[in-house]
């Protein structure tokens, strides 16, 4: 069964909008904090709840050239659908690459939806060869040949870290990666990975057993238009996380590789 099927229809529109609610609070608390005028922003935002459009961009727009990345946002999706102004998508694009550089991460939910539109090469089917890697951390897994492989930072906890973009694109189309907690005298045993599941905050997990190694299947929807699809397992040397975040509009041309990536991993000394 394909890990696509295993989750379909698991994702929540109702925990989407609980975190870009709080990912709004956490900007208007910097904004204050750095001094910038709360009371313009407040009054696009009102501007944009009674649809006047054409008042609120003025509004939005001074906040926006202050680098308020929610205003930034907000301007880069008017103008992407032509609300208030004349429709503009390389516009709209300007506006939601900076809100998403400062940290307004629906942004990228748009930015994908534009470059899909747009780009004939992201629908075409993908044959990709993959190569094994055998990590120092105690994991075998196969990773596709021509992705980036990234050095990640902290070689004792990652490895198989790759990624794959378009065009050297600010989004990404698919990353991967392993994360590695090593748990001390051989006490993996003692791990609950339902607790370690549950604790993840995400919408859903399932039991699962990929042919090499026992575990919890963990999947969410990204408030920056990607799935992810988590691996966590054990072995005596401590708990694996195997992650594997897509675009979602990407998601049915990387599902065959995606499957093949969880199904390849496994665990070198076993519990």
């Amino acid at each position: 069964m394909s890990i696509n099927d295993i989750f379909k229809e698991m994702f929540s529109e109702k925990k989407r909008e609980r975190e870009l609610k709080f990912q709004q609070e956490i900007i208007r608390k910097s904004l204050q904090d750095q001094g910038h005028n709360i009371n313009d922003f407040e009054k696009g935002l009102e501007l944009l709840e009674i649809e006047d459009y054409e008042n609120a961009i003025l509004y939005l727009t001074r906040c926006a050239d202050n680098d308020n990345s929610q205003a930034q946002y907000e301007l880069g999706l008017l103008l992407k659908e032509g609300l208030g102004t004349d429709k503009d998508t390389v516009k709209a694009k300007e506006y939601l690459i900076k809100a998403y550089k400062n940290g307004f991460k629906r942004a990228g939910l748009l930015l994908r939806e534009l470059r899909y539109e747009e780009n004939e090469n992201l629908k075409k089917d993908i044959d990709i060869e993959f190569e094994n890697k055998i990590s120092d951390l105690g994991f075998t897994i196969d990773i596709p040949k021509n992705w980036i492989k990234l050095d990640p930072k902290n070689k004792n906890c990652f490895d198989a870290v790759a990624i794959d973009s378009f065009d050297e694109d600010i989004i990404f189309n698919i990353k991967m990666q392993v994360f590695f907690i090593e748990i001390p005298d051989n006490m993996s045993y003692c791990i609950d990975l339902e607790r370690i599941a549950n604790n993840m905050g995400y919408i859903e997990s399932v039991n699962f057993n990929n042919g090499n190694c026992n575990g919890k299947l963990i999947c969410g929807e990204g408030i920056d238009g990607t799935y992810e699809y988590i691996f966590v397992s054990k072995g005596t040397r401590g708990i694996y996380d195997l992650r594997v975040i897509v675009d979602k509009y990407l998601e049915p041309i990387y599902e065959g590789i995606i499957d093949h990536i969880i199904y390849s991993f496994d665990i070198i000394d076993k519990i």
